[in-house]
């Protein structure tokens, strides 16, 4: 990809980005999440271009995302899901229990349990 057509890519999101925070009317929170979701997939992008995720082995990739989508995740239910406090406490140890013995699982600390394979086996 030349750097003008990579130029006028990022002007594009930005001025999309841009008109969409001025002009479509939703909560704050909700904004700073698109703008969040955004720069991550434009940074991953930049990152594709530029080769630097050819280097990054595609499973270690797929354990980032996997692990970025899980505690998106974990952070929405607990801004917007009205519950008890203890009960966010109890859920919050309970997923990130999983996240450990499944990332220990994958990486193959703990035989076991039944292997979870992370992207083609």
């Amino acid at each position: 990809m030349d750097l003008i057509s990579l130029v006028v890519a990022l002007i594009v999101v930005g001025v999309l980005l841009w008109l969409v925070n001025s002009y479509i009317p939703m909560e704050a929170r909700i904004k700073q999440i698109l703008n969040i979701v955004v720069i991550i997939a434009v940074v991953l992008w930049l990152l594709n271009v530029f080769g630097v995720l050819g280097a990054v082995p595609r499973e270690l990739l797929s354990v980032v995302v996997a692990l970025i989508v899980v505690g998106l995740l974990l952070w929405l239910v607990n801004i917007y899901i009205p519950m008890e406090a203890r009960i966010k406490q109890i859920l919050n140890i309970v997923v990130i229990i999983a996240v450990v013995l499944w990332l220990l699982s994958a990486f193959g600390v703990l035989s076991g349990l039944p292997r979870i394979h992370v992207g083609s086996p």
